[in-house]
């Protein structure tokens, strides 16, 4: 089969979303078929293409979205045009500012159907956010419906709290519903990365239940071939973005340590950002934020670590995100300090570690302070999330599709 893939961003960039559509068009490619990735202009990467998707076409177009609108502004022309577009503009526009793609539209369907002409393909995958993206694939879709149209919600759209969709008018949150129902009708195959995901999905849309199916994330067993998983095993670790959000639960930690000075309670965080509440609440000899590093230098550590420690925002209670299944895969137990959710859920169920709700960290958090939190390795089988595995089934579903058709 041939597959297209639209993922607005695409490495080297290092944006959020383009690492799961890149290791699944590898994959893709890997199992035999012929895959095409469109996106957003990064510069002339050819030597970083030739050597990392070998064989894999990639055909970037013009972003569209000026760096100003990020409120990065320059001058004082570009402060005007932000003010107006923001201020003025965004009143009476029913388009979404905060969307990069919302300018692509017209591009995108012609260079879909410019490549269509010149190689028919069978297979188009659309990744959201930017979600405007969903409904210029729908689009293309409709005049041409042989092909397979493919939708990946990353992130929750019309319900979702990121994106600007939660201050929206009533004309733009309206516009937003269109686009998406109108994605989804059009659509023969709706994914998303989690069963809550999809659950708010089918309730949403309870008519278009057929079509939606789960292609959860997945990670790559080739970042671990040089780590050894036999080295001893020491205090905390936390790897990625700190969040707003967290700071109570972290003054309750602060309060927990006051409390057990003897607890010998060690935590390394490697991060690109600081919430200044650390540099007030902890010293180095109890919490040390490290920059980031290269991830199998990461991954060693997690593999050297006693637990992953982590501590989420109530509006992530609900993300299992990749690095959940790389950490079991290092036999790291997990120790989550965040709300009731489906993260909450994963860990318990699967034995995987430890959830302890924001509330009870004073009383329940002193008995994991050595590091010692229960984890039973092999209850949880964790290479059913391989990308190999996850690829396969994948393209199982795609191959249904045609047999349905036919």
């Amino acid at each position: 089969m041939h597959f297209v893939i639209v993922s607005y961003t695409f490495p080297p960039s290092k944006g959020i979303g383009g690492r799961r559509w890149a290791k699944f068009s590898q994959y893709l490619k890997k199992q035999g078929n012929k895959v095409t990735v469109i996106t957003a202009d990064v510069g002339n990467h050819a030597d970083f293409y030739t050597k990392e998707f070998k064989n894999i076409q990639i055909i970037q177009l013009p972003k569209c979205y000026p760096s100003w609108l990020t409120g990065e502004v320059t001058s004082l022309v570009e402060k005007f045009k932000y003010r107006f577009y923001t201020k003025i503009l965004a009143k009476i526009d029913k388009r979404n500012y905060f969307d990069t793609a919302f300018q692509w539209e017209s591009q995108l369907i012609k260079a879909l159907g410019n490549f269509y002409q010149q190689s028919p393909f069978d297979v188009l995958v659309v990744t959201g956010a930017p979600f405007s993206l969903m409904e210029y694939g729908a689009t293309f879709k409709r005049l041409h419906p042989t092909v397979k149209y493919v939708i990946d919600f990353r992130d929750p759209w019309t319900w979702g709290d990121y994106y600007g969709i939660p201050k929206m008018n009533k004309r733009k949150r309206v516009f937003q519903e269109y686009q998406e129902k109108y994605a989804i009708q059009n659509a023969d195959l709706v994914c998303y990365p989690t069963e809550n995901m999809g659950e708010r999905l089918k309730s949403l849309y309870p008519n278009e239940q057929g079509k939606m199916s789960l292609l959860p994330h997945a990670y790559d067993t080739e970042k671990f071939k040089d780590i050894s998983f036999n080295s001893e095993r020491n205090g905390f670790i936390y790897g990625g973005t700190l969040y707003n959000g967290i700071e109570a639960y972290l003054t309750s930690l602060s309060k927990v340590l006051k409390d057990y000075p003897g607890s010998a309670f060690k935590w390394n965080i490697y991060t690109g950002n600081k919430l200044p509440v650390f540099e007030k609440l902890f010293s180095e000899d109890q919490v040390k934020i490290n920059g980031f590093v290269p991830e199998s230098d990461l991954f060693a550590k997690i593999a050297s670590s006693k637990a992953y420690l982590a501590f989420f925002p109530e509006t992530d209670k609900d993300l299992i995100s990749t690095k959940f299944f790389e950490i079991i895969y290092t036999g790291t137990p997990i120790l989550y300090i965040g709300a009731e959710g489906a993260v909450a859920r994963f860990i318990r169920d699967n034995r995987l570690g430890v959830h302890i709700l924001p509330e009870n960290i004073i009383k329940e958090l002193p008995a994991y302070l050595n590091g010692n939190v229960p984890f039973e390795k092999d209850y949880f089988d964790v290479s059913q999330f391989t990308f190999e595995n996850v690829t396969k089934e994948f393209t199982k579903t795609i191959e249904g599709l045609f047999k349905k058709a036919n």
